[in-house]
């Protein structure tokens, strides 16, 4: 069992992943093969159910191939940088319609 504040930072992770990935029209195979990771892993993080955690590597690739930098993977919705990448992503704009 995962102590609490891992576990809210694990499905952090796993929705902006999500969110992210939706945004960029990519399915989790598709992601899985821009950033080397499979696709199973994808889901478990996109789900929160990692019994082992998340490698850094992992977070990295990831970031890479969504093009968004690796701490905005870590942030809370309010956080600065999280709602400058959702902006260049004109995520606001389509939110509207």
């Amino acid at each position: 069992m995962l102590e609490p504040n891992t576990e809210k930072l694990y499905q952090t992770i796993g929705r902006n992943i999500y969110k992210f990935r939706v945004l960029k029209h990519l399915s989790q195979a598709k992601l899985a093969e821009r950033s080397n990771v499979s696709a199973a892993y994808i889901s478990q993080i996109e789900c929160a159910r990692l019994h082992k955690g998340i490698t850094c590597t992992a977070i990295m690739r990831i970031a890479e191939a969504l093009q968004v930098p690796a701490c905005v993977l870590l942030a809370e919705e309010t956080c600065p940088k999280y709602l400058q990448c959702l902006e260049k992503l004109n995520f606001f704009k389509e939110e509207l319609r």
